[in-house]
C-alpha cells in the first residue's frame, strides 16, 4: 500500500544506499572469494543500520555467472534474509545485469515481501513494458512515499522496440513522473555510459541497441539521482544530474586494485540530492610485483624473497600477480617463481610475461600478454587488418560485437532447465 505525503507537510527525505556489481561465486584464477563476500555483506548490513537507510538498490550482476552455484545463491538470501530482520521496514530492490540470469533473479520475486523487489530482466504485461513493476514508490522514515525509482536491469535486444533504448527511458521517465507528482525520481540502469571509466580485464563489452556506450543524454534532466551497474570503478559522470556507477565491493582483477571501492548513500530531499561515498573496508589485500610494468625475471625472485608478510588464514591471505619481462625463451620460469613463492602466505594469481618493444628507451609491451587478456573485439579488428589490409567497418564492428555478447552468454531458458 502507498501512503501518500499530506500536502504541506515536512518531509523527510528518502536514504537510498545504492551498491552494485557483487559478483557473487566469484573466483581468482581459482581462489575463491567467498570469504570477501561474507565481510562485506557483515559490513553493508551494519552500515545500512548505521546510516540509517531507507532504502537498498542492487544495480545489476548480483553473481558472477548465470547459472551461479548453490552457496552463492544461500548467500544471497541469507544476506536477505537476515537484514529484513534486523531493518524490517528496509526496502531492498536488486535488478538483473549483464553476468545474471534474468529468470533465475525473477524466480523468488513471488516468495517475498511487498518491500523486496527482484527486477532481473524488463518486465512486461501484454507485450509492453509493465511500468507498475518497473516503477517503484520509495518510504522515508515516516513510512510516508517520498519519491520514486525505475527499477531497469540490464536491457537485451528483444527488450527493445524500433527506438531503442532511449525510447524505452523516455517512456519509462513519462510513467515515473505521473506518479510521482513532483516527489524526487530516481533512473537506475545496467550499461555502459560514455565517460565512465572502463576496468581492463574486468568487464564484458555490452552492446545495446548497436551502442556499445549510451549517452549521459539517455538519462532525462528531472532525475535527482542515476544508481547505474556494470563498471566496477566508483565513479560520478559529468551530467546535468547526478549519475554514478557505485562500483564492486572488492577488486574482481588486479587491474582494479589502485582505487578504492564503495558505496554511495543518496539523500533523496525534496529539494535536491546529497550524494555520501562509503568506503568499504578491504578484508584481503591485491598485491603486484612490479606496482607497474615488469621486472626481469632474477629481480622478481628477489622482490618475491623481500616480502615480510604476516601468516594469516589462507582465505584472507593476500592475492599477488607477478609480471615478468622477457625477451626471450626463459624455460624454468614458472619453477622458479613458484620456488619463491613457497614459503610466503600469498596467493599467487598468475604469472604474467612481458616482452618490451623493439628501441632502446621503449616501455613494455603487451605483445607477451596472456591469452586470457585478449579481447575478442582487438583479435577480430587485428585478423581483418591482417586479411583485408583495412579495419572493420562500424556496421561490421557492430555486428560482431553482438554475436560475441550473445556468445557469452547462456540462453536463460537452458539455464534454468539445468541444461549447458
Amino acid at each position: 500500500m502507498i501512503t501518500p505525503t499530506p500536502p504541506g507537510a515536512p518531509v523527510k527525505p528518502v536514504r537510498l544506499l545504492h551498491t552494485s556489481d557483487w559478483h557473487l561465486g566469484h573466483e581468482l584464477f581459482g581462489h575463491t572469494r567467498e570469504a570477501e563476500h561474507d565481510a562485506f555483506l557483515a559490513w553493508l548490513s551494519d552500515t545500512l543500520e548505521q546510516t540509517q537507510a531507507d532504502a537498498l538498490l542492487v544495480t545489476g550482476d548480483i553473481y558472477d555467472v548465470a547459472n551461479p552455484s548453490v552457496p552463492a545463491q544461500q548467500r544471497l538470501y541469507r544476506f536477505i534474509a537476515q537484514i529484513r530482520q534486523r531493518l524490517p521496514r528496509l526496502q531492498i530492490i536488486i535488478i538483473g545485469g549483464n553476468h545474471d540470469s534474468a529468470l533465475r533473479i525473477d524466480l523468488p520475486g513471488a516468495l517475498v515481501d511487498t518491500d523486496v523487489h527482484f527486477i532481473g530482466g524488463l518486465p512486461r504485461h501484454e507485450r509492453t513494458p509493465d511500468m507498475e513493476r518497473i516503477c517503484i514508490p520509495l518510504k522515508n522514515a515516516d513510512g510516508m512515499t517520498a519519491a520514486w525509482l525505475a527499477a531497469v536491469p540490464f536491457c537485451r535486444p528483444s527488450d527493445l522496440e524500433a527506438d531503442g533504448l532511449a525510447g524505452l527511458y523516455a517512456r519509462i521517465i513519462t510513467a515515473l513522473a505521473q506518479k510521482a507528482h513532483g516527489l524526487p525520481m530516481v533512473l537506475s540502469g545496467h550499461l555502459h555510459v560514455a565517460g565512465g571509466e572502463v576496468s581492463e580485464l574486468s568487464e564484458r563489452r555490452l552492446v545495446i541497441g548497436g551502442e556499445e556506450a549510451a549517452a549521459t543524454d539517455l538519462f532525462d534532466p528531472r532525475a535527482a539521482y542515476v544508481a547505474l551497474g556494470h563498471l566496477h570503478r566508483p565513479q560520478t559522470l559529468n551530467a546535468a544530474m547526478p549519475i554514478r556507477y557505485a562500483g564492486s565491493p572488492f577488486p574482481l582483477s588486479a587491474t582494479e586494485r589502485a582505487y578504492r571501492h564503495s558505496v554511495t548513500l543518496a539523500i533523496l530531499e525534496p529539494t535536491g540530492t546529497i550524494l555520501d561515498i562509503l568506503p568499504i573496508p578491504r578484508p584481503v589485500a591485491f598485491l603486484r610485483i612490479p606496482e607497474q610494468g615488469a621486472l626481469p625475471l632474477e629481480d622478481a625472485v628477489k622482490a618475491i624473497q623481500a616480502l615480510d608478510l604476516p601468516d594469516l588464514p589462507r582465505r584472507l591471505r593476500p592475492f599477488i600477480e607477478i609480471a615478468i619481462l622477457v625477451d626471450g625463451p626463459e624455460p624454468h620460469l614458472q619453477a622458479r617463481i613458484l620456488a619463491a613463492l613457497e614459503d610466503k602466505p600469498v596467493r599467487l594469481t598468475r604469472i604474467r610475461r612481458v616482452a618490451p618493444q623493439s628501441g632502446q628507451n621503449a616501455a613494455p609491451s603487451e605483445r607477451g600478454r596472456d591469452l586470457a587478456d585478449l579481447q575478442a573485439k582487438d583479435v577480430f579488428i587485428a585478423l581483418h587488418q591482417h586479411k583485408h589490409h583495412k579495419p572493420p567497418s562500424d556496421a561490421l564492428s557492430r555486428a560482431f560485437a553482438e554475436l560475441v555478447l550473445a556468445a557469452s552468454r547462456e540462453d536463460d531458458s537452458g539455464q534454468m532447465d539445468g541444461n549447458n
